[in-house]
């Protein structure tokens, strides 16, 4: 089995890391969204602070460039997020959480 294959020596949260260090306020945006929603009672949802993220207008895209939040950081920013700020994201455990090891 190759090494993407089995994820090792991969940092699973390099991405989520690499876009929170290039978009600091939309990240921090990200963080409030889920800390509204706990400090409301709500169960504090990924997907939807990424949808918030996007409809901000904190994130533009210059004709030409790729899209700067895609659907896959998702998982990656809950998962960044659980482990350095303790927000309460449900998700399903994945290689990622088990060190990369099917």
């Amino acid at each position: 089995m190759t090494e993407q294959l089995t994820m090792t020596g991969i940092d699973p949260l390099a991405d989520a890391i690499a876009w929170r260090e290039k978009n600091p306020e939309a990240f921090e945006y990200f963080l409030a969204v889920a800390r509204d929603d706990m400090a409301e009672g709500y169960q504090p949802s990924a997907d939807f602070c990424g949808h918030m993220v996007r409809r901000s207008g904190l994130l533009t895209r210059e004709k030409g460039s790729p899209v700067v939040f895609n659907d896959h950081l998702t998982s990656s920013l809950a998962r960044l997020c659980k482990r350095d700020y303790g927000i309460p994201f449900r998700m399903r455990e994945a290689w990622a959480d088990k060190g990369g090891k099917p």
